[in-house]
C-alpha cells in the first residue's frame, strides 16, 4: 500500500488513540503487507535531521568520542558513574558543535534527545554502575544485556522504534529518524565506558 487512503488512516489515527493512547496525529510514513511505519514529525524532518547529524564528526565518530569521555573521565569526580561521564562528554561534543557551525539551540535540542535516549538504553545495559575511578570489566550479564538489544535489531525490533501492537493484523512501528545513528552512538558509547569492543 503506496498511499494510504484517508479512510486508512482515520482508522489508524483512532486504532493508536484507543487501543495506544496515542491522541497526537502521526503521520504514515509507509504502510505495506509486513509493516506499518508512522512519525510524529512532518514530511522532510527525517532528510533535514540526516543532514545535520551528518555535520557533527564529534558525535559520531568514534575516535572523537573516546578522546572526549577519557577527556571528561579525568575532570570529573572519581565517583562520577561512567555513564555520567559519557553523557556530559556527548553534551560537551554538541555544545563545541553548535558553536563551531553557529546552529541555533533548537537544532541542537534535536541531537540532545537523541543522546539522552541512548543514554538510557547505555544504562540498563551497563547496570553494575561503574565509576570512572573503578577498576572496571564489563560483566557477562552486561555482555548480554547488550547482545540482547542487537537481537533485536536482527529481528526489525529497533530498540529505538517503538512497537505499538497490530492494526489489522500489520505491526505498527513508530519510526525514530534518527535510529541509525543512534545505534552507532550506542555502539561507541559502550566502547568508550567498557573500553572493549560492542559484543557481537
Amino acid at each position: 500500500m503506496e498511499q494510504p487512503s484517508p479512510e486508512f488512516q482515520q482508522a489508524l489515527s483512532e486504532w493508536l488513540e484507543r487501543e495506544v493512547g496515542i491522541d497526537r496525529p502521526r503521520r504514515v510514513v509507509r504502510a505495506g503487507e509486513d509493516e506499518v511505519l508512522v512519525s510524529k514529525f512532518e514530511a522532510g524532518f527525517a532528510a533535514q535531521l540526516h543532514r545535520l547529524l551528518d555535520d557533527l564528526p564529534e558525535i559520531f565518530d568514534e575516535a572523537c568520542v573516546l578522546e572526549g569521555y577519557a577527556r571528561m573521565s579525568r575532570e570529573l569526580p572519581a565517583d562520577t558513574p561512567r555513564v555520567d561521564a559519557w553523557h556530559a562528554a556527548m553534551h560537551d561534543a554538541l555544545r563545541a558543535a553548535g558553536e563551531r557551525l553557529g546552529l541555533e539551540d533548537s537544532r541542537l535540542a534535536e541531537v540532545r534527545v537523541g543522546i539522552d535516549s541512548v543514554r538510557a538504553v547505555l544504562e540498563a545495559c551497563i547496570w553494575s554502575q561503574p565509576r570512572v575511578g573503578d577498576d572496571y570489566t564489563a560483566r557477562s550479564g552486561e555482555v548480554e544485556a547488550y547482545r540482547d538489544g542487537l537481537t533485536a535489531l536482527q529481528d526489525q525490533r529497533d530498540i529505538f522504534t517503538r512497537y505499538y501492537g497490530d492494526f489489522e493484523g500489520v505491526p505498527v512501528r513508530n519510526h525514530c529518524p534518527g535510529a541509525a545513528f543512534a545505534r552507532r552512538m550506542l555502539a561507541h558509547g559502550w566502547t568508550a565506558i567498557t573500553g572493549t569492543p560492542t559484543p557481537t
